[in-house]
């Protein structure tokens, strides 16, 4: 018995098809793999540099800032950090916490209560150490920025602190 025509055509096509597919399920060393695409984990870990600028903390320096690297703590689901590139040691924290346990207010004796900032918020223009320490709380995530300098009078940008809280609430 003959094969019919389209056996014929097919065959060779089917076969092709099958080697190709065997042949890259098995792969080899020399293949280079196709990077995964980004993950939430990723993603989650560059919210807080993307919501808060080298261009944000050059404003409130005065001076041209710069990242600093810095261990995230695990309780920290993103952070980004910038330092001013002069010897003034200025230097802006702002880390995001996926949880609202880790909103502190009631661990800050100085602390006073922001109007109209996310559900709830709160600044302490002389926190430990002399730095301006102030959260605020957004669907369920708390928001903090720290800032601090080496002439020790941080308490005077306590108002662009807070302005710049204002303007990640609103970037959100």
């Amino acid at each position: 018995m003959r094969p019919s025509i389209w056996a014929r055509l097919l065959l060779p096509g089917v076969i092709a098809v099958t080697l190709a597919v065997g042949v890259g399920a098995c792969g080899s060393d020399d293949t280079k793999a196709t990077p995964p695409p980004a993950t939430d984990v990723e993603t989650a870990s560059q919210a807080a540099c993307s919501l808060f600028t080298a261009a944000d903390a050059t404003a409130l320096f005065g001076k041209p800032a710069q990242p600093k690297a810095d261990d995230q703590p695990k309780s920290v689901a993103s952070q980004c950090i910038y330092e001013s590139a002069a010897l003034d040691g200025q230097l802006l924290q702002f880390r995001i916490f996926d949880n609202d346990r880790y909103y502190s207010k009631d661990l800050v004796a100085d602390g006073k209560p922001i109007k109209h900032l996310a559900s709830k918020a709160y600044i302490d223009a002389n926190g430990p150490g002399g730095i301006v320490d102030l959260q605020f709380v957004r669907d369920g995530k708390v928001y903090a920025l720290a800032y601090s300098n080496s002439s020790g009078d941080a308490a005077t940008r306590a108002a662009k602190v807070e302005a710049l809280a204002r303007t990640i609430n609103g970037r959100l």
